[in-house]
C-alpha cells in the first residue's frame, strides 16, 4: 500500500502549463493538501490556492471506480439494474460532472493561447487564487511600465492605447478583471480580448 504524499497533475494542462495537486495518499489520493502551477517544460513550479474542484473531480471518478467494482463483485441482485446500464450511467454522471463541473471553455482557451504569446505563463487568474495573481499581475504591471514609461490605467482610461501595446497590456486586464471584478473593466477587457484575436488572427 502506498502512504505518503503525491502530486496529481496535469490539470486543465496548456501548452505544457498546468495545475497540479498534493494529496495525501493512503493507498488512494485522500486529502488534498496544496496545489501548484506547473511549467513543465523548465520543471519548476510556484506555489497557489488549493484548487478544490480538482480535487472534486477525483473523488467523482474514485467513488465511481469503487461503487463499479463493489457492484461488479457483489453481483446483480433481484430488480436492480443491469451491470452494463449501471455502468453506461455512473459514465454519464462522469461526463457530465466532467463538462459542467468547472467549465473549461473555447473562450477560456483562446485568452490562454493570448497569454502563451504574451507572457510566460499563460495561466488563467482564477487558477492561482487572489494573493498570487495580484503578485503574478504586478509583474506585468512592471514589463509594461519599464516598455512603455506610461501607465497603463491612463491609456485605457484616454482610450489612448496602440496596438502595439497589446501585448503587454493584455495579461494585465485579464488579471484586473479577476481581481476586480466591475463593468468598466469587463468593458476594456472585452474591447482588448477583441482587438489583440484579431490582430493574432485567433
Amino acid at each position: 500500500m502506498i502512504v505518503g504524499h503525491y502530486v496529481i497533475r496535469t490539470y486543465r494542462k496548456f501548452k505544457n502549463q498546468g495545475i497540479g495537486t498534493r494529496f495525501v495518499i493512503v493507498g488512494i489520493p485522500l486529502v488534498p493538501i496544496q496545489s501548484y502551477y506547473i511549467f513543465k517544460d523548465t520543471g519548476r513550479s510556484i506555489e497557489v490556492d488549493l484548487y478544490w474542484k480538482q480535487a472534486v473531480k477525483i473523488y467523482v471518478i474514485m467513488a465511481s471506480v469503487f461503487y463499479l467494482f463493489i457492484k461488479y463483485v457483489t453481483g446483480q441482485h433481484y430488480n436492480e439494474m443491469s451491470f452494463e446500464n449501471l455502468f453506461l450511467t455512473v459514465l454519464g454522471i462522469n461526463v457530465l460532472v466532467y463538462f459542467l463541473f468547472d467549465p473549461y471553455t473555447l473562450k477560456d482557451r483562446k485568452i490562454r493561447e493570448l497569454l502563451n504569446r504574451s507572457v510566460s505563463i499563460n495561466a488563467l487568474p482564477e487558477f492561482l487564487g487572489q494573493t498570487v495573481a495580484f503578485d503574478v499581475q504586478k509583474g506585468f504591471i512592471s514589463a509594461f511600465q519599464n516598455r512603455f514609461g506610461i501607465s497603463w490605467k491612463e491609456l485605457l482610461k484616454n482610450n489612448t492605447y496602440q496596438d502595439e501595446h497589446l501585448p503587454y497590456l493584455f495579461p494585465v486586464v485579464v488579471y484586473e478583471l479577476y481581481l476586480y471584478k466591475n463593468d468598466k473593466t469587463r468593458k476594456f477587457f472585452n474591447e482588448i480580448f477583441r482587438r489583440y484575436k484579431e490582430i493574432e488572427q485567433l
